[in-house]
């Protein structure tokens, strides 16, 4: 007698966009749960804004120069072992939190940014060999739709659990989907689906690729606009939740601010649509235009934390357009032959927003109080937004 599969895993069985934005929402489940306790944590083990940021610019700084492994990973130990590793460096990330000390929170927090970059980097991989790239203005858009529930439920589910039954529990409960994250894939695998088979072409070393990324100018926007869409979330992420802590609000509002702005994802779709009819170039430099004015406008209004957040939802809802066709620009300018370098190239935008953030972010923090951070971010993000103004009319 044949046991009829539950309609996701038939889903899955078909290699293409929704396969992989089913894996990028069951691991996006498994860093949201901690994405605000871990801020929330560094503030109370080292009790101001600023040493957080130096905390998270020691994270950056390590993490940027082991993203620069993956390749090399890739070629010794294939694809399939690399996403493996970024799976079970979140289940790591957990054990090393719930110690409650300065050693396991940064170890974690690093353990956490190089297991992210092992999933991020292997799962574009498969987007890129498996996703036609007119097709992306799709799949882009329906990974966040995909992610919008994890980011919606993760951030105030971990802090609620924090409060209710301790630190473990929300460790638990990310290592658990650590594990369906790991078990997904391998169900892939062992299936021999083709949309998880092994590298085959050993990728250069990506440290000789930096010069050859620099000199495309297609590639240098494409990370340029990424950088800065990454740095703003870098903020809504670490600094919106101390702004409202330390305006009195609960723990668990904050954590429902970064749960609301995350939520946002699920217009990523709209997002899309636009980009389909108006062009890359209006949808994109429009978001940056509109992110920083509301971004600069919550540093004012700091003075009400209540005000400030509804601001920053404005802002988020803009930064998840960013979100939904930012990454479409490399995706359409990247060679074939050169993707797996030339990902990791790229993907450094993620460590090099969280590295520099953090640096200016601690040196603001040690002359100007936290509203800073917001103002200065506002005035980043509507400087990106003339770069944007040199996308090509018709990407």
């Amino acid at each position: 007698m044949r046991i009829a599969s539950p309609a996701w895993i038939k889903t899955a069985d078909r290699p293409g966009a929704t396969v992989f934005a089913f894996m990028y929402a069951v691991e996006s489940m498994a860093r949201a749960t901690l994405a605000t306790v871990i801020p929330l944590q560094a503030y109370a083990l080292f009790h101001e804004a600023r040493a957080v940021s130096i905390a998270f610019l020691a994270v950056g700084c390590t993490g940027l120069v082991a993203s620069f492994l993956i390749p090399w990973l890739i070629r010794q130990i294939r694809r399939r072992w690399v996403y493996t590793l970024g799976a079970g460096l979140l289940i790591l990330t957990s054990l090393l939190l719930v110690t409650e000390s300065a050693f396991g929170q940064v170890g974690g927090m690093l353990v956490r940014v190089f297991g992210g970059a092992c999933l991020n980097i292997t799962l574009s991989l498969y987007v890129m060999d498996y996703i036609h790239r007119r097709d992306l203005v799709v799949s882009e858009p329906r990974k966040f739709l995909f992610g919008a529930a994890a980011w919606l439920i993760g951030p105030p589910l971990g802090v609620w659990l924090t409060g209710r039954y301790g630190l473990w529990s929300a460790c638990a409960f990310s290592a658990f989907f650590a594990v369906l994250t790991l078990a997904n894939f391998w169900r892939l695998r062992l299936s021999d689906n083709p949309a998880v088979a092994p590298a085959t072409r050993p990728p250069p070393s990506p440290l000789a690729s930096i010069g050859r990324f620099a000199a495309q100018p297609r590639l240098r926007l494409a990370w340029a606009i990424a950088f800065a869409r990454s740095s703003w979330w870098g903020v809504y992420m670490v600094y919106a939740p101390l702004l409202m802590v330390r305006g009195g609000v609960d723990p668990f509002w904050a954590a429902l601010l970064v749960a609301a702005g995350n939520g946002l994802l699920l217009l990523a779709r709209f997002w899309g649509k636009l980009a389909a009819r108006l062009g890359l170039r209006p949808v994109i430099f429009g978001a940056f235009v509109v992110l920083g004015l509301a971004t600069f406008i919550a540093g004012i209004s700091a003075a009400q934390p209540y005000l400030a957040a509804v601001i920053l939802l404005l802002a988020a809802l803009c930064a998840v357009g960013l979100d939904g066709v930012g990454s479409i620009p490399f995706y359409r300018s990247v060679h074939a032959y050169e993707r797996p370098q030339m990902t990791t190239v790229y993907r450094t935008n993620l460590d090099g927003a969280d590295l520099i953030s953090s640096a200016v972010f601690a040196l603001l923090l040690t002359f100007f109080d936290l509203p800073a951070v917001f103002l200065a971010s506002g005035v980043a993000s509507l400087g990106a937004s003339a770069l944007a103004r040199y996308l090509p009319r018709g990407m």
